[in-house]
């Protein structure tokens, strides 16, 4: 029998987390409808064991490939290429999925056709509880816009302007990914974007279920979002945001796009460069360090007027309106706020 949902588990020592969440996934009247994939990425620690664990259990539902270590990016290249589900998802090895949740989603899977099926997803805090259950949890996005008709199937251009979907939202056909030849940049951090974006021009229809079914862990020593690595790993930034940059050039052209993805894919971009100036104010302030975020803005307003027209981020646009005038205040803040 065929799986309708291959979960892609992208591991690199994550001993301390796994079984969290691959015993999420136990869910016995689901073990049949889905596959999981241990991306072991190279791992030095006992993370290849516990998942060896479960692959011997179920062996049917869990399977474990190990590969060189090359990142996140490589590890969802390493499921696109390997999956046999219908549909895929991304769950990252330190998160984990909500039983009832979970179980909404799949049934949603049998029951549609929709390229995209979006879920919701849980802001979890992780401050050393040792019960999950005590973990404060928060929704970045309570909705996916207002009105929404779950289960439903929407053209995906009727809706992209309302929308904004993160990886943790998004359920995708195996087919778009592997027929397209979706591929992520490896060896790199922040390559979540990549993949949401890069499968943009062909998602024809999405729909939505009522439910928050991933839990997004925030808090852990190391983790990349943190303002510490996000400014050593900036170089890392600057990578993934040319990438995308060289895509939406290719938007219409060599890749066929609809204008409503187009500028879905504009939107999205537009967080990134946000994103960017976030890190560019957290370095102690100069007039140098002005210059070069007036420079940057100046030449996406040049180059990319789309994207920089789609900003929301409110420190942005008051950078702008003030011809960065306030760039010391806005320094001050994003410092005393990140550190």
């Amino acid at each position: 029998m065929g799986k309708i949902l291959t979960i892609v588990v992208p591991t690199y020592n994550a001993e301390k987390y796994l079984r969290d969440n691959l015993e999420s996934f136990d869910i016995p009247e689901l073990l049949q409808d889905i596959e999981v994939l241990i991306i072991n990425d190279g791992s030095t620690d006992h993370s290849v064991d516990i998942a060896r664990e479960y692959e011997a259990r179920y062996p049917d539902t869990y399977r474990v490939i190990t590969k060189g270590n090359g990142g996140h990016g490589s590890g969802i290249n390493c499921g696109i290429a390997h999956a046999r589900g219908t549909y895929f998802k991304v769950v990252d090895a330190d998160d984990w999925v909500g039983k009832d949740a979970f179980v909404s989603l799949v049934k949603t899977l049998k029951a549609t056709d929709a390229d995209v099926v979006y879920s919701g997803f849980l802001w979890t805090y992780d401050h050393g509880e040792a019960d999950k259950a005590a973990f404060q949890t928060k929704a970045e996005i309570a909705i996916p816009f207002e009105g929404v008709a779950y289960q439903k199937i929407y053209p995906f251009d009727e809706i992209a302007d309302k929308l904004y979907m993160k990886m943790h939202n998004m359920t995708i056909k195996t087919e778009i990914l592997r027929g397209h030849q979706i591929q992520i940049d490896e060896h790199c951090y922040y390559v979540d974007t990549e993949y949401i974006t890069y499968p943009i021009p062909y998602v024809n229809t999405i729909c939505f279920v009522d439910a928050f079914v991933y839990y997004y862990r925030l808090g852990r020593e190391g983790q990349s979002v943190g303002m510490d690595k996000m400014q050593k790993n900036e170089q890392n930034y600057d990578k993934v945001l040319a990438s995308l940059l060289h895509f939406y050039q290719q938007l219409g052209q060599e890749i066929p796009c609809t204008q409503a993805r187009k500028q879905y894919i504009a939107r999205i971009i537009a967080r990134v460069i946000a994103g960017k100036f976030k890190i560019m104010l957290s370095f102690p302030p100069s007039a140098e360090k002005k210059q070069q975020m007036k420079q940057y803005d100046k030449h996406l307003k040049e180059q990319y007027r789309d994207i920089y027209d789609s900003n929301i981020n409110k420190a942005v646009l008051l950078l702008r309106k003030t011809q960065y005038h306030t760039y010391y205040l806005a320094n001050m803040l994003v410092r005393r706020t990140y550190w």
